[in-house]
């Protein structure tokens, strides 16, 4: 966390919520005006820090009287003394009831177990308020990022009017984002490209890792849907979200996306099946442009989700958790880590139950094939002497491991380590930087050198978003049989040869035996 950013805040607003505070010694006081349950005295964690903003905010820029906001309350609830549950925040209406019941946490673990804070922790806790005889407006999980100087809310608004108990919720889990200025109405302000609130690009390892195990707990959890079922579903929602993000001009809305709309004094959220129908439109797009499926009719009975296997209240909060991130501009490389990549390949590992046929290359076979085929040495010589880096082909291509280890490869040799013996003509240099240039996209040279195919279409599925959330350029990937003859041929239109063939004789199954591989046709010339 930027401490920084937050003290030149605090130091800077008109009234001093916050007293004193020290960072580095690790000390803070608040205003004697807020009502203190217990005094805090000492910053034992960032979520301290997060509260003297917040405290700070909603009585500066939001309006609201330090004199009606609480810290630390205490709920008698059968435990030990020492171990009462507290809430961190209640901002209060004049009246003694609550308008904002606040849950803090710390930047880094906003989505660490999130459905379990937001019921244990919020709807538990305000049920303590109503049973007082007090009424209970929204319920807040707040945190906030630091980005570009720029302190931005994070945060899940609840209606508890409408949201009487977490098992009611979790059926829409509709909620806002934006906390209202002096009790006025909490609205979700919609992702716009370039807009003031647009997709994050900046977040860490554990930010991703605990939003796949939130993912893996709603979506697996429970039972009742095949392990793969899920795994497709997931797949292709991200595929869905690829597209969005690839396809929006500036200034335009996302769609991938939860939408809600002002009406009258309340805020109405689009129906399941709109953002279902939305969401359809999105991946198949994407079909046609990521993996090649050009026939039209098969185009329009493909749907994101098979709402039988996968309910559309999994499709609606995997959109929620996915929407804020970029997963197409994210930064990709904090720390010589692969973040994307490592996310999604975590959800391979989890959520792929490899069956009869189906095998998963391990890593390190992948990295000793490219050493012990000297691969290295030969890009230098087709990029030296022919201006090409050598084609990957990858007939059987899986969830895309040594498509994905090939392209790190050769980024790797011949950017960096082995830059040195590249020849320094003018042709060399120009196509590196082709290639290579600008860092964010050092990958792009792998659209037009590495191909891959795979018959089972989730893997192939797959192995598209993981080259594109490993930084690609972006492959050409097929959901074809790798093992079937084809007939390539060139246009003078074509982006690349490989990209046009055509089917040519294909063995009839009543006619070939498939196991003895007797009486396949030729192959084509």
């Amino acid at each position: 966390m930027d401490k920084t950013v937050i003290e030149n805040y605090l130091k800077q607003q008109k009234m001093n919520i916050v007293e004193n505070f020290d960072f580095k010694k690790s000390t803070i006081s608040y205003t004697k005006t807020i009502k203190q349950t217990r005094e805090i005295k000492k910053i034992t964690g960032d979520e301290e820090i997060v509260r003297a903003f917040i405290l700070t905010r909603l009585v500066n820029e939001l309006r609201y009287k330090p004199e009606h906001i609480e810290i630390e309350k205490e709920y008698d609830i059968g435990r030990p003394k020492a171990n009462k549950p507290r809430i961190d925040v209640i901002v209060r209406d004049g009246k003694d009831n609550v308008f904002l019941y606040i849950e803090l946490k710390s930047p880094i673990d906003y989505e660490k177990d999130k459905d379990e804070v937001i019921e244990k922790q919020l709807f538990n806790l305000a049920s303590q308020e109503k049973g007082q005889g007090k009424d209970v407006k929204y319920l807040v999980l707040y945190s906030f990022d630091v980005i570009n100087e720029e302190i931005k809310d994070k945060c899940i608004i609840i209606d508890y009017e409408k949201y009487s108990s977490f098992d009611l919720w979790k059926e829409e889990r509709n909620f806002s984002d934006k906390i209202p200025a002096r009790y006025g109405k909490a609205q979700k302000e919609p992702y716009i490209k370039g807009g003031k609130k647009d997709l994050e690009t900046n977040f860490s390892h554990d930010q991703l890792e605990s939003l796949r195990k939130n993912l893996h707990n709603v979506l697996w959890g429970g039972g009742g849907t095949d392990d793969n079922e899920v795994f497709a579903s997931l797949t292709n929602l991200i595929l869905a979200k690829i597209q969005d993000e690839s396809e929006k001009k500036n200034k335009e809305k996302y769609d991938f996306q939860v939408f809600a709309f002002a009406k009258k004094d309340d805020e109405v959220f689009e129906t399941n099946d709109e953002l279902f129908e939305r969401i359809n439109q999105l991946y198949r797009r994407a079909l046609k442009q990521r993996l090649n499926i050009l026939d039209e009719n098969k185009l329009k009975k493909s749907y994101v989700v098979d709402e039988n296997k996968f309910s559309l209240a999994k499709l609606k909060y995997t959109v929620q958790e996915l929407e804020k991130y970029s997963f197409v501009d994210g930064k990709n490389s904090f720390d010589g880590k692969d973040i994307l990549g490592d996310f999604f390949e975590g959800i391979i590992r989890e959520g792929f139950k490899q069956t009869k046929g189906q095998f998963f290359t391990h890593i390190n076979i992948v990295k000793f094939l490219l050493w012990g085929l000297q691969l290295d040495k030969l890009a230098i010589e087709r990029v030296n002497n022919d201006l090409e880096i050598p084609y990957l082909i990858d007939p059987s291509a899986g969830s895309g491991t040594f498509l994905i280890e090939y392209m790190k490869f050769i980024t790797k040799n011949l950017k960096y380590r082995f830059n040195d013996k590249l020849n320094d003509t003018r042709d060399v240099e120009d196509s590196y930087e082709q290639w290579f240039i600008p860092d964010h996209r050092e990958n792009k040279w792998a659209k037009d050198y590495i191909y891959g195919s795979e018959i089972n279409f989730n893997l192939g599925t797959a192995a598209k978003i993981n080259m594109i959330l490993h930084g690609d350029g972006s492959a050409n990937i097929f959901v074809k049989d790798g093992l079937l003859p084809f007939k390539y041929y060139e246009k003078e239109t074509a982006p690349n040869f490989l990209k046009q063939y055509e089917p040519d004789n294909l063995y009839n199954d009543k006619e070939v035996n498939v196991d003895s591989g007797a009486n396949l046709p030729p192959i084509p010339e």
